[in-house]
């Protein structure tokens, strides 16, 4: 079921969009579920939100980054080291630049205004957000350029970044990548490797640098993202690999829904609590990073197995969704706190903000594609 490396791969271009859409649900999830925090909260929060929530929060980051490097895969037998410098600044740079100053704003604003009670109209809140010498929201404030953050588009940045590290590594990688292209590797290899190594990371890296999506300081999401985006590179190039991935599907679902059991066993008791031991805590990661490589294999080979195929959906999808990436969470957050003035209740609330961000998406995009200036902006190939 899978194809030559050179060949199109329409399970990558379908994992990639069903990995962004999934990505939307999440978002607009986080407004509801009880006892996390996000940009914004609404008055309808439920806690067993955190059940579907936690089967998808820990690999659907993974997801994406494998995917992106898998992709690469595909790209660098195309193109050389500057074009892909190019393409990657066009396509992924410069929306990231564009996102922050004109997409993410509404997001901080309406924050400030439900979690501290902002008085700025949005005018106001906007050349304040602008001004890199500002003095409001002095909690806000990460860099020298005062407000200005990229919230959700933390994403491009750091495709942007392993780009240039991938350019920097290429050749090493591309003997490495030449010399695994045909080396058979048992299920339980494949499966153990990127387990252990995330554990690792999980233990050594987490405590001492969690997660902040800052670049400069978020070593351990680095550590994991960056492996994945290489474990998706090496697995695209290497015909063997993948198959046995697709191969062992059955398999990874399998061990997949028994992760997700025991960390539903692990959140809803206090069991692992009875001594704070070493031994234990470890037993939790493994569990833990043991989920996120079962659901990760799981995802690539049936999508291999079911999706290797074009579509005329998959044929919109695959330029609409980085746009729809960009706006997503901005629509999200203006339409949910539109909503919550009106107080609905949980149930319409809710299809009325997913309905409403998907399509706002759908708006947004079809505009952004009819024009040159934007279609440059947000990261579409220009058309004559």
């Amino acid at each position: 079921m899978t194809q030559h490396i050179s060949g199109r791969r329409n399970e990558l271009d379908w994992l990639r969009v069903l990995a962004f859409i999934l990505l939307i649900f999440y978002h607009i999830g986080m407004f509801y579920v009880e006892g996390w925090d996000w940009h914004v909260k609404s008055q309808y929060q439920s806690d067993w939100l955190q059940f579907p929530m936690i089967l998808v929060n820990q690999w659907r980051m993974p997801l994406i980054f494998f995917v992106s490097g898998s992709v690469l895969a595909l790209v660098e037998t195309k193109i050389g080291r500057l074009r892909l410098l190019r393409v990657r600044f066009l396509r992924v740079f410069v929306p990231l630049v564009i996102g922050m100053y004109l997409v993410v704003p509404p997001q901080l604003y309406f924050q400030a205004i439900q979690s501290e009670g902002l008085g700025l109209n949005y005018w106001d809140f906007l050349l304040e957000y602008w001004n890199p010498l500002t003095h409001i929201l002095p909690s806000h404030r990460h860099s020298d350029l005062g407000l200005l953050t990229w919230n959700h588009l933390w994403y491009l940045a750091y495709l942007w970044h392993y780009t240039l590290l991938y350019l920097l590594l290429r050749s090493p990688l591309q003997a490495l990548s030449a010399k695994l292209a045909n080396i058979k590797v048992s299920r339980l290899t494949l499966f153990l490797l990127p387990t252990v190594l995330l554990t690792a990371y999980g233990l050594f890296l987490k405590p001492y640098f969690p997660r902040t999506h800052g670049l400069t300081d978020d070593w351990y999401n680095h550590a994991l993202s960056f492996t994945v985006f290489i474990f998706g590179y090496l697995a695209a190039k290497s015909p063997s690999l993948w198959q046995a991935i697709v191969q062992g599907r059955r398999a990874w679902l399998l061990m997949a829904m028994t992760c997700y059991t025991c960390l539903m066993v692990i959140n809803m008791t206090t069991w692992f609590e009875i001594g704070d031991t070493w031994l234990i805590s470890t037993v939790v990661q493994l569990i833990v990073y043991a989920n996120v490589s079962a659901w990760l294999l799981t995802v690539v080979g049936f999508a291999t197995y079911y999706l290797n195929r074009e579509h005329k959906v998959l044929t919109y999808l695959n330029e609409a969704i980085l746009p729809w990436y960009i706006f997503h969470q901005t629509i999200t957050i203006v339409i949910a706190m539109q909503l919550s003035k009106l107080s609905l209740g949980g149930l319409l609330e809710s299809t009325l903000l997913i309905l409403g961000t998907f399509l706002g998406c759908a708006i947004l995009y079809d505009i952004t594609r009819r024009f040159k200036v934007t279609r440059f902006m947000f990261g579409m190939k220009l058309v004559s």
